[in-house]
Parts: structure tokens; C-alpha cells; sequence
């Protein structure tokens, strides 16, 4: 069966302190400090320790050249290089790797620089609850921080201590400083209250429809939104997870900017709903009442089609979404609703929710606005101290 190395693959020397029952059991502190060596492939949801002996197998065999198990045996080991098929970093044709294949498939086809594809896959988070966690005494407070760290890098960052600043002139003032005041992250959303249809459709079609288009070449449309985007291709998705809406079933659906619709993918009840987005949220259950969320997905096959491995590509993803955010929050403001954002993601959970193919689409953020409750029970940024300006 012919076997092949996996396209990309980096390494990192690990020399973190971990957990070693051994050590306890023989009155040590608990904790292996061995370096050891770990190899990130993007096809591979985590790292694997390799050996040097298996590092130098892996620099001998080729991912496009495929050998055979005999040959190979007979060159590096066999039972190195069926260890090494164990851990997923030599691949063949069995069954066993259908999964990795593909995802590594996606690798090949979308044009990914390696450093960002392993970055994308390995900063996944599965499981995580925030909410469980600050329940268990496990999240710092602020207080906690300032007295494990220091206080926290100074807000106003000075270059030139010494000198004098030059005073600018005040800024205007119109309705969009008030708009832009409005804007604000909400924790504190009416559970009791649902989103109004016409509410729903003026947050899509602001936040994430097409205005317009223009073709630069046949096969090659930039699309024009209120945000900008990278190449103007808008590879942003927007699937609207549905607790309480006016008019629509709790569920699953896809919004298409062209059309100004959303395209029915799963329909759920309205607490099956409420689970699910706590799960998505990674248990940060002060967003949980919010009728609506948005999971911005990126389409990587459509913003890699022009930027090829290019090393700024993967930031723009970023970039795009952030663009959208202060939209969704700006717009949100101006209709009087409570609205957040967060990339604090169970991205496993949200890819299973919305069958995602990891590395040719990926969640970035997610979204959600609403009615907000009159007062508030969790936290937010009110009563500010205001800063001047003479």
C-alpha cells in the first residue's frame, strides 16, 4: 500500500513543565521539565511527539512520491514507520486515514501559507466553558491579575517622555459622535423579548448584504458591502442561529447577501437552540438570552483563490470580521439594541453545528444583538469615567 508524508509540518521544541505521575509517585514534584519534540500538521487536530529518529524518516519520505511499506521498512524501520502511520503524519490509502486524507486534500487544494493553516487548526477550541470554569474559582478576576502580573501596560502609550504634546483641535461634533457614544457591548439581553422581523432583516442586510458588484474578469466578481474586505471578494459567511424571531422557526439558517434571504439549513426548538449556542459561546452564559447570533465563517478556498500562501492572507480574514463587528455594532446602536461579539468560540462545535469542512471554511467571531433587558444583572462599561477634551 503506497505511503506518502503529509504535505506541511512544523515542528516545536516543547519544554513546558507538565504533569508526571511518575514524579509524584517517587516524591518529586510532580512534573516532567524533558524537552521533547512535537510535530503540528494542519490535517491534524492536535500535536504528536515525534523522536529524531522519526524526524529524520519524515525529512527522507516524500509527500508526493508515495513508497512502499517494504521498502520503506526496510530503510527507516517498520515499527517507526507504523508508528509514524498511527500518529497520522504518514499517510495511505486505508480506511483508518479516509478522515486525515481529506482534511489533508484541503491543504493541497486551498492555498494556504503553512505557518497560518497550522495556526488555524491547532487555535480550535473544543469543550471549553467559561461559565463552569468562573463557577469552580478557575478565571481571574481583574484583581487577580494586577496580583499575579502587575498592573496591566499602561492605556496611553507615551514614545517620547520628555516632550511636549501638541495640543490638536476639537473635534466636530454630529449626530455620528452620538451614534458612535450608543456603541457598546451588551451582556444583558431580554430573554423574554423577541427580535422583530424588521429588526432582523435591516441587521442582515446592513451588516452583511451586497450592495452591488462589479466583474474585473469573466469568472472574477468584487462584490461591494457596507464593510470592506479584503480584494473586495467579501469571503465572509453569515448563518444566523434563531432562538426568537418574529416569523421564523428556532434553527439554523444561512443568509445570502446577493439575494437578501436566509436559506433554511436546521430547525430545532427554541431550548434546543439556547444549548446550542451556550455551546458555541464556550459557556459565557451572559450571552445566552440573546434571540439572534451570527457565526462568521471564513471561506478560505475563495480568499486564498487570489492571495496564494500569501502571509498577510490569513490576517485579512481576521480584518474582515472586525469591519463587520463595529457594522453590526454601529447599526445595532442605531436601532436600540443590545449587541456583542466574540472570538472566545468552541470552533468544533460550531463547525459540527453548521457542516463546516475545516481548513476550506472556518468560524472567526460570532455575533448577537437584541432587545436588552431595562437593567442590568451582568456587568457592562456604564457609568465611565469621561474623558475631556478642552
Amino acid at each position: 500500500m503506497p505511503i506518502r508524508r503529509c504535505i506541511q509540518l512544523m515542528i516545536e521544541l516543547d519544554a513546558e513543565p507538565r504533569f508526571a505521575l511518575e514524579s509524584l509517585l517517587s516524591g518529586g514534584d510532580g512534573l516532567d521539565r524533558t524537552p521533547r519534540w512535537m510535530a503540528y500538521a494542519a490535517h491534524l487536530d492536535a500535536p504528536v511527539q515525534v523522536t529524531l529518529d522519526e524526524l529524520k524518516a519524515l525529512e527522507a519520505i516524500s509527500p508526493d512520491s508515495p513508497g512502499e511499506l517494504s521498502a520503506l521498512s526496510n530503510e527507516h524501520g517498520e515499527s517507526l514507520v507504523l508508528g509514524l502511520l498511527e500518529k497520522g503524519l504518514l499517510l495511505n490509502d486505508s480506511e483508518q486515514h479516509a478522515r486525515w486524507r481529506e482534511r489533508e486534500q484541503l491543504v493541497r487544494d486551498v492555498a494556504w501559507w503553512p505557518p497560518a493553516a497550522i495556526a488555524m487548526t491547532h487555535g480550535r477550541w473544543s469543550d471549553v466553558d467559561i461559565g463552569a470554569r468562573n463557577e469552580r474559582g478557575l478565571m481571574m478576576s481583574s484583581q487577580d491579575m494586577v496580583d499575579a502580573f502587575g498592573s496591566a501596560p499602561e492605556a496611553e502609550y507615551r514614545r517620547t517622555e520628555n516632550s511636549e504634546t501638541l495640543a490638536l483641535s476639537k473635534p466636530k461634533n454630529s449626530a455620528f459622535n452620538e451614534l458612535l457614544a450608543k456603541r457598546k457591548t451588551c451582556r444583558n439581553f431580554d430573554p423574554d423579548q423577541t427580535i422583530s422581523a424588521e429588526d432582523l432583516a435591516t441587521m442582515l442586510h446592513r451588516v452583511w448584504g451586497a450592495i452591488g458588484t462589479l466583474e474585473l474578469a469573466p469568472g472574477a466578481v468584487a462584490v461591494k458591502k457596507n464593510s470592506p474586505a479584503g480584494g473586495g471578494l467579501h469571503a465572509t459567511e453569515a448563518y444566523v442561529l434563531v432562538q426568537r424571531a418574529e416569523g421564523l422557526r428556532p434553527g439554523i439558517y444561512h443568509y445570502l447577501p446577493m439575494r437578501h434571504a436566509l436559506e433554511p439549513m436546521h430547525f430545532s426548538s427554541q431550548e434546543d437552540m439556547r444549548t446550542l449556542m451556550y455551546q458555541c459561546v464556550a459557556g459565557q452564559d451572559w450571552f445566552q438570552d440573546v434571540p439572534v447570533m451570527v457565526v462568521m465563517a471564513a471561506r478560505f478556498d475563495r480568499l486564498f483563490w487570489k492571495y496564494r500562501r500569501h502571509t498577510k492572507a490569513w490576517r485579512v480574514v481576521h480584518l474582515d470580521v472586525g469591519h463587520l463587528s463595529q457594522t453590526m455594532y454601529l447599526s445595532a446602536a442605531d436601532l436600540g439594541l443590545g449587541a456583542f461579539v466574540t472570538a472566545a468560540i468552541n470552533d468544533h462545535a460550531v463547525e459540527q453545528a453548521l457542516g463546516l469542512q475545516t481548513l476550506k471554511e472556518g468560524a472567526i467571531a460570532i455575533v448577537g444583538f437584541g432587545p436588552r433587558l431595562p437593567v442590568n444583572t451582568t456587568m457592562e462599561l456604564d457609568n465611565l469615567t469621561p474623558i475631556g477634551i478642552k
